[in-house]
């Protein structure tokens, strides 16, 4: 852990705020859902209206490059649901993972 973290503050990576829409994709079904900020390590997602997340389901994420070809495929664990949005951690994967570049 980062050593000067202010006092209450858990994240480990800076914030960046921003507003597209990506594709989000339960074991259900899949949603188009906005990015609302990222970090190396999560992000705040606003899903639809008819989502209803649950602390601690996987989400798989497909987001587009916005400055060139291709799109991040990432997995995702939800931390929290809040009413601004639902904020999600990136899992980790081996090398053989599912996280994924494609261009």
């Amino acid at each position: 852990m980062p050593q000067n973290i202010p006092f209450g503050e858990r994240r480990y990576h800076r914030r960046t705020t921003c507003a597209f829409s990506i594709h989000m994709e339960d074991d259900r079904r899949s949603y188009i859902a906005y990015l609302r900020d990222l970090s190396l390590g999560g992000a705040l997602l606003e899903p639809p209206p008819h989502f209803n997340p649950r602390i601690g389901q996987e989400l798989r994420l497909t987001i587009a490059f916005r400055k060139r070809p291709g799109v991040a495929v990432v997995n995702a664990k939800i931390l929290q649901a809040r009413k601004d949005g639902v904020a999600v951690s990136f899992l980790k994967q081996g090398r053989s993972g599912l996280n994924q570049w494609r261009g």
